[in-house]
C-alpha cells in the first residue's frame, strides 16, 4: 500500500467538491481557516445514510455493506452531476488517472499541467520563459528535460542523448539549440493519430495471388531496398484478405506494393494503375506526421515512379523524403526502445541513401546528404526471425551495396565538382586507389544463398557501373588517359552483358534507369571507338583493343533493348534510330580506316571518299550474345 493511496483513502469521507468542481484540490475556506471547529461535511455511503447508521468510511467497502453484501456507494457531489451513485473506488481510479495523463503531457510536450486550474490555455511552449535555463544547460552539460527531443522513429517517445552524445559543459560541447527550438523554427505539425481504417480496399482474385506478388516484390526490390518488413508485411497482407479494413498507412503500402509487382511482371499496366490510384487516397493520411511510416510511404512512391510512365518526378520525391528523414533524425545514431525498432529505421535511411545516390548520379545532380554528416551505423544482418546471420541472411545483399555505394559517394563528389582539375599524376593516383578499393568491395562480397544469381549478376552489374562513373570524361578528369578509355570500353561492354542476360531469361525490368545505363553503356563504346579512331588518325596506335564480335554483339544488344523499350515507352523509337545511325557511322569510318591502311601498305595511291553508312537496321538478322534476333522479334536464345 503506497503513502499516496492511504492518505486518499484517510481523506475520502473528508473532502466536498463544489460546484466549481474544475480547481482541484479544494482550497479551504475562510471560515474554515479561522475557525477550526466548523462542522464536518459528511459523506457517508448510500446503505448507512438510508439506515441512517453511523458510517466506518472503510475502503472500498464499508462494514455495513461488507455484511450486508451490497457495493459501498456515494452520493454525487452535487445536483448538476447525474444522479446515480458512483462506485467509492472509482474517484481513486480517476485520480490515478488524472495523475497518469497529466505525467504523460508532460513526457510528450513538456508542459507542466499538473499545477494548472481546469481549461487554463497551453498552447504554445507552456512556459513561455522555459528557453532562459539555456545558459543553465550549458553550465550543466545540457542534461535536462528541454534537450530530450522527438523520437525518430515516430513512436512518440523522447529520446535523450547517451553518455558518448551528452554535452560535457562549457568549452567542450554545447546543447543542439535547433534541436531544442526544432517545432518553433520549423512550425512543425503537432502528431495526431491517423483513423483506425481507410477506404476502398482493392484486393486481388485471391489470397494466394496477392502472396505470390508480393513475393515478386520482395525477391526483387526488397533486396536492394529494404525498407519494408516482409513478415508484418504478410500479416498485414492476410489481415486484408480476411476481410480487414486496414489503417492509412498500412492500406498506402499495401496498394503501392502490388502496384509495384504487377509493373515488374509486365502485366496489365491499368491493373496496376488501378492500385497505385487506391494508395493515393490514403498518401495524405500516411504523409500527416513527421515519422518513420511517412518516410515509408514516399519511399514507395519513388520505387513506383520508377517503373510506371506517369506519376510525380523521383528527384522531388526522395527530396521531400531526405529531407524528412534527415528531419526526424535518422541519420543519426539513435537510442530506440528495441532492436527491431532500430533496424527497421535503419533500413529505410540506407534505403533512401542508396535511391539517392543512383538518381544523383544517373541525373548528374547534387547528392541529397553528405556522408559526412551520417553517423547512423550500418545494417545489421538479420533474417526475417531476427537471428543474426553475416553472409547468410536478407540483408547480406543491401549492406554490401552499401558499402559500395559509400564508395559511390567519394567517387562522384571527388570527380563530379566544381574544384579544380587534376593533373595527370593527381587523376591517375585517385583513380588506382578507388578502383582498389572497388576490387577488394568485389572480392569479399558475400553472396546470400537464396539470392544466387540475383546477388552475383547485381554485384557484378554495381562493380562495372561504378567503373564507367570512374573512368569517363569527367569535370576534374575531362581528359581520361588510356587506362582509362580501356576501363570505359570493357566496363560497358559488361554492363550490356549483364543487362542482356537478364533479357534473355525474362527478367529485365523495363525502368527508365536501365534505359539510360544502357544507352549510356551503348555510347561509352563508340566514344572508345571514336578515340581509336582519332589516335589512328594521328599516327598513334589504337588505345583500345576489344575482341571485334564481342563488342559488336553489345552494340546490336543495345539497339535490341532499345528497341523493346520503344514497345513500352513512347519515344524509344526514335532513341533506337539514331543510336543505330551513329553505330553504323563509326563501323563504317572503322571499315575505311582499316582499307586505308591496307592500301597505304601496298601503294600510295590516293583512295576513294569513304562510302555513306547503310543503316544496320536491314541485316536480316542480329547475332547477339549466343541469342539470334531478327527485328520485331525476341530472342531465341538463353
Amino acid at each position: 500500500m503506497s503513502s499516496s493511496d492511504k492518505e486518499f483513502r484517510d481523506q475520502l469521507g473528508k473532502f466536498r467538491l463544489e460546484n466549481n468542481y474544475a480547481s482541484w484540490p479544494p482550497q479551504p475556506q475562510e471560515s474554515e481557516v479561522s475557525n477550526p471547529r466548523s462542522k464536518r461535511v459528511s459523506t457517508a455511503c448510500d446503505f448507512c445514510r438510508k439506515r441512517k447508521k453511523k458510517c466506518d468510511f472503510r475502503y472500498p467497502n464499508c462494514t455495513a455493506c461488507t455484511r450486508a453484501g451490497v457495493r459501498c456507494t456515494i452520493p454525487p457531489p452535487g445536483p448538476q452531476v447525474a444522479s446515480a451513485s458512483v462506485p467509492r473506488d472509482q474517484l481513486e481510479n480517476l485520480q490515478k488517472r488524472v495523475r497518469w495523463l497529466e505525467e504523460v503531457v508532460k513526457r510528450k510536450s513538456g508542459l507542466s499541467v499538473a499545477e494548472l486550474p481546469t481549461g487554463t490555455p497551453v498552447e504554445g511552449e507552456g512556459d513561455p520563459d522555459w528557453w532562459y535555463r539555456l545558459p543553465a544547460m550549458v553550465a550543466t552539460g545540457g542534461n535536462t528535460s528541454a534537450a530530450s527531443v522527438p523520437s525518430p522513429a515516430g513512436s512518440g517517445s523522447s529520446v535523450t542523448a547517451g553518455p558518448s552524445e551528452a554535452s560535457t559543459g562549457v568549452g567542450t560541447e554545447l546543447p543542439n539549440v535547433g534541436e531544442i527550438f526544432r517545432d518553433q523554427l520549423e512550425h512543425r505539425r503537432p502528431s495526431v493519430a491517423r483513423p483506425s481504417s481507410a477506404p476502398r480496399v482493392m484486393r486481388l482474385a485471391s489470397l494466394e495471388e496477392a502472396e505470390r506478388l508480393a513475393g515478386q516484390y520482395f525477391e526483387s526490390m526488397g533486396y536492394q531496398y529494404p525498407f519494408i518488413s516482409r513478415p508484418e508485411f504478410i500479416r498485414q497482407l492476410r489481415h486484408i484478405y480476411s476481410g480487414g479494413v486496414p489503417s492509412p498507412e498500412i492500406h498506402n503500402l499495401y496498394h503501392i506494393v502490388i502496384a509495384i509487382s504487377l509493373l515488374i511482371g509486365s502485366a496489365d499496366p491499368e491493373q496496376a494503375a488501378d492500385f497505385y490510384n487506391a494508395s493515393q487516397e490514403t498518401l495524405p493520411l500516411a504523409l500527416q506526421n513527421e515519422d518513420l511510416p511517412a518516410v515509408r510511404a514516399l519511399l514507395g512512391l519513388a520505387l513506383y515512379t520508377m517503373f510506371a510512365t506517369a506519376g510525380p518526378s523521383i528527384w522531388h520525391v526522395l527530396g521531400a523524403t531526405m529531407r524528412l528523414a534527415t528531419s526526424i533524425g535518422l541519420h543519426k545514431r539513435r537510442s530506440y526502445s528495441s532492436v527491431a525498432e532500430e533496424e527497421m529505421a535503419k533500413r529505410a535511411f540506407w534505403s533512401l541513401y542508396n535511391l539517392d545516390r543512383l538518381i544523383a548520379s544517373t541525373l548528374g545532380r547534387p547528392l541529397g546528404i553528405a556522408d559526412e554528416d551520417i553517423s547512423v551505423g550500418l545494417l545489421r544482418e538479420l533474417n526475417d526471425d531476427a537471428t543474426e546471420m553475416p553472409g547468410a541472411s536478407g540483408m547480406t545483399i543491401p549492406l554490401q551495396v552499401i558499402r559500395l555505394r559509400r564508395i559511390f559517394s567519394r567517387i562522384y563528389q571527388y570527380l563530379y565538382s566544381s574544384l579544380p582539375r587534376l593533373s595527370s599524376q593527381e587523376a591517375a593516383t585517385a583513380l588506382s586507389q578507388f578502383r582498389r578499393e572497388v576490387d577488394d568491395w568485389r572480392m569479399n562480397a558475400p553472396v546470400y544463398p537464396s539470392a544466387l544469381l540475383y546477388s552475383t549478376s547485381y554485384y557484378d552489374y554495381l562493380y562495372y557501373t561504378t567503373f564507367l562513373l570512374m573512368y569517363r570524361p569527367s569535370p576534374r578528369n575531362p581528359t581520361p588517359d588510356i587506362t582509362s578509355i580501356i576501363s570505359c570500353g570493357d566496363s560497358s561492354i559488361q554492363v550490356i552483358r549483364s543487362y542482356w542476360d537478364s533479357y534473355s531469361v525474362g527478367k529485365l525490368k523495363w525502368i527508365w534507369l536501365t534505359l539510360s545505363q544502357l544507352y549510356f553503356a551503348g555510347i561509352t563504346i563508340l566514344w572508345c571507338l571514336e578515340q581509336n579512331a582519332r589516335a589512328l588518325r594521328e599516327s598513334q596506335p589504337a588505345p583500345w583493343h576489344p575482341e571485334e564480335q564481342t563488342m559488336r554483339r553489345g552494340i546490336q544488344a543495345v539497339i535490341v533493348l532499345l528497341e523493346e523499350f520503344g514497345k513500352r515507352r513512347p519515344g524509344m523509337e526514335r532513341l533506337a534510330e539514331t543510336f543505330r545511325h551513329q553505330s553504323t557511322t563509326i563501323f563504317s569510318q572503322m571499315a575505311y580506316q582499316q582499307q586505308l591502311d591496307q592500301q597505304s601498305q601496298r601503294s600510295h595511291q590516293p583512295l576513294p571518299p569513304p562510302p555513306p553508312p547503310t543503316c544496320s537496321r536491314t541485316t536480316a538478322s542480329l547475332h547477339v550474345f549466343g541469342c539470334t534476333y531478327s527485328p520485331g522479334s525476341t530472342c531465341s536464345g538463353s
